[in-house]
């Protein structure tokens, strides 16, 4: 009946189309699709740019005076006046501003990256639920198969004069609680299903075929290094400081005086009642000026303020290596904690086994102490869920430790 079940089960799968994927392939799937990573890597493109909108000189200033009451000069009335001035950065100020700019930009450069590991940690854990309720459903229908199988002996029991009516129907009962159970099961399937298609673009009632893989041995020193050294939060905020730097180096620019020059030109009307030299001679003018900052407060609390929002990202920084390294601890502990709890059910199972195959021939030859059988055929399969139970927590905590892998 099982391998009848199972012709049919991969009949369907052959015929929907569905194969199997590992975690891997939807990791690599979620990343290459997932449209907030691509808005990142977008965002700091689009970044890159402003360096090169403020490393030009300001634009050149032009004017022009009409006389509609002329200003008479020596050699004639002044019918109108045009002039060009431009301003000159300080040395070293556009390329303070640009690399300001950069660096605010290289501060969004791995904030994908940052996400990229959230995604894949949210796609693992999503897999081992999925993983996790496959695995409960089964062991479920081994659940009920083992209550068909003891419901038919108490029937026989009851036939044979040395059971009881209600053994059979407290079997029944209890199947149709698990079996309300699968139901509630498969349902709850849905929500990892629709958080794994969510992140790789998939529609959300697409099926995920699960396969059974190994869970990677992670080197510790290499998990811990990433942590404490390699994630790519550490770079944010090293960029982050880069360019707070770049603005407190600005400030040293933004003091400094700036330099204008420019000619005017003036169209003068040439005089009629008289004769000099020059007469009616135009006028160019070449100008200068100079703008100098006096009040220079401003630069000083800029200059504050970077380096306390400096000492803000450093302990940032501090928090979250914290945090890292509790996470590792934690999934560390977690795992040592779930193969305890293993070892412990699976000794259990292999004396409750022993246990009923004695209460077993006991019962189907007296009929007695049927509660006492069913009860101890519970808790066998209890023993599995809870060693299932391990198991999900092992690759909870393995998703942790990919996250510095």
């Amino acid at each position: 009946m099982k391998k009848y079940k199972l012709l049919i089960l991969a009949f369907v799968v052959s015929q929907s189309g569905v194969t199997a994927q590992s975690i891997e392939e939807l990791v690599d799937l979620a990343h290459s699709y997932n449209p907030g990573l691509k808005a990142m890597k977008m965002d700091y493109e689009a970044s890159l740019q402003k360096a090169n909108q403020v490393n030009d000189w300001p634009d050149p200033k032009v004017n022009l005076a009409i006389g509609v009451l002329p200003v008479e000069t020596r050699l004639g009335a002044q019918r109108f006046k045009i002039g060009v001035s431009q301003m000159i950065p300080w040395k070293g100020t556009l390329d303070a501003k640009s690399d300001v700019a950069k660096s605010m930009a290289e501060v969004q450069a791995y904030t994908d990256e940052v996400k990229e590991i959230d995604i894949e940690y949210a796609i693992r854990s999503s897999y081992a639920m999925l993983q996790f309720l496959e695995s409960k459903k089964d062991i479920i229908g081994k659940r009920i198969e083992i209550l068909n199988i003891l419901e038919d002996l108490s029937k026989s029991a009851v036939r044979a004069g040395k059971g009881k009516l209600s053994n059979v129907l407290f079997t029944e009962r209890k199947r149709e609680i698990l079996e309300a159970d699968l139901t509630l099961i498969s349902k709850k399937m849905e929500i990892p299903t629709i958080m794994i298609n969510r992140w790789t673009g998939s529609a959300s009632t697409n099926e995920i075929k699960l396969i059974t893989e190994q869970t990677d041995l992670l080197q510790r020193n290499e998990i811990t290094k990433y942590a404490e050294i390699d994630h790519p939060q550490y770079k944010i905020f090293e960029n982050q400081i880069g360019a707070s730097n770049a603005k407190i180096t600005m400030t040293k620019y933004s003091s400094k005086p700036t330099i204008g020059v420019g000619l005017d030109y003036a169209y003068i009307d040439a005089r009629n009642d008289v004769i000099i030299p020059g007469n009616g001679r135009d006028v160019l003018m070449p100008m200068g000026s100079i703008s100098i900052p006096i009040h220079t407060d401003r630069f000083k609390a800029i200059r504050q303020e970077e380096t306390i929002r400096q000492e803000a990202i450093k302990a940032k920084s501090d928090e979250v290596s914290d945090m890292f390294k509790a996470e590792i601890e934690l999934a560390y502990s977690t795992k040592e904690y779930a193969e305890q709890v293993i070892e412990k059910y699976t000794a259990l199972k292999t004396i409750t086994r022993e246990t009923l195959k004695l209460m077993r021939s006991e019962y189907a030859s007296e009929g007695t102490r049927f509660e006492e059988l069913l009860r101890l055929e519970m808790e066998l399969i209890d023993y599995d869920l809870e060693i299932l139970k391990a198991k999900y927590e092992m690759r909870l905590a393995s998703a942790t430790l990919y996250k510095f892998k």
